[in-house]
């Protein structure tokens, strides 16, 4: 059986995918690109979109509405009422988002009460990147083990995200914004910490193949070295 292969993720593309939507719904008011389609869309394996409409209609008319446009892609729709709020995936909106459709102030309205992380939800985050270690070394796929090892050196850097966004009492998520926010020492470790962690190791896929359960733990003990600093510093700063 021939695979059907898929076109460049492109403008080209997406503006078919979004001249579709909007055929079924005229009351769509945003449309925003995240995800990884994005900030690495040669390694994207899906289009992740956020549809905001004043109406919306029943998931299923969205679609089969991409269906044929989004040549063979898949596509996975979050489609969202305006003036409904959501959480989860405000981050990643607020932070990799980008607007194919529509007014910027529609999407700011749904993700304005994205809660500020506190330094629990850069452990949880932590803990995660180390379950994530363990099923990459029990995994025999060398794929999925690739995919395991890349989400865990980066969920390593989400922790150390979060824990800056913890530390700054911020909801910003642009990783370049809050190293710049960030007081000395901690803005050059967050920049070794962003640059080789979320960029080289998991962005480029260009982590050690030859031993990533060393060098993962060893990226593991200094980002837990970060955000414990980051915590001790946050509280001497409110007791002083």
């Amino acid at each position: 059986m021939k695979m059907l292969s898929k076109p460049m993720i492109n403008d080209a593309l997406l503006s078919k995918i979004v001249s579709a939507l909007l055929s079924v719904d005229p009351n769509i008011v945003a449309i925003v690109l995240f995800g990884s389609a994005v900030y690495a869309p040669d390694l994207a394996r899906d289009i992740d979109l956020l549809v905001i409409s004043k109406e919306p209609k029943e998931r299923e008319k969205y679609e089969d509405a991409v269906l044929e446009a989004s040549q063979s892609w898949d596509v996975d729709l979050v489609v969202h009422k305006v003036g409904e709020t959501f959480g989860r995936l405000s981050g990643a909106i607020r932070a990799f988002g980008r607007i194919l459709f529509g007014e910027e102030k529609w999407v700011w309205e749904v993700t304005s009460r994205m809660p500020i992380p506190s330094f629990r939800d850069a452990w949880r985050a932590l803990r995660r990147a180390e379950r994530l270690c363990q099923a990459a070394l029990q995994e025999t796929d060398l794929d999925e083990q690739d995919d395991n090892w890349r989400d865990a050196f980066n969920w390593l850097f989400e922790a150390a995200r979060r824990a800056a966004m913890a530390f700054l009492n911020t909801d910003e998520t642009r990783w370049g914004t809050l190293r710049g926010q960030l007081p000395q020492p901690f803005q050059d470790e967050f920049r070794a910490i962003a640059n080789t962690l979320h960029i080289r190791f998991w962005y480029e896929g260009d982590y050690p193949h030859d031993n990533p359960e060393w060098n993962f733990q060893t990226w593991r003990d200094r980002v837990a070295r970060f955000i414990s600093d980051l915590e001790q510093a946050a509280a001497q700063r409110q007791t002083s």
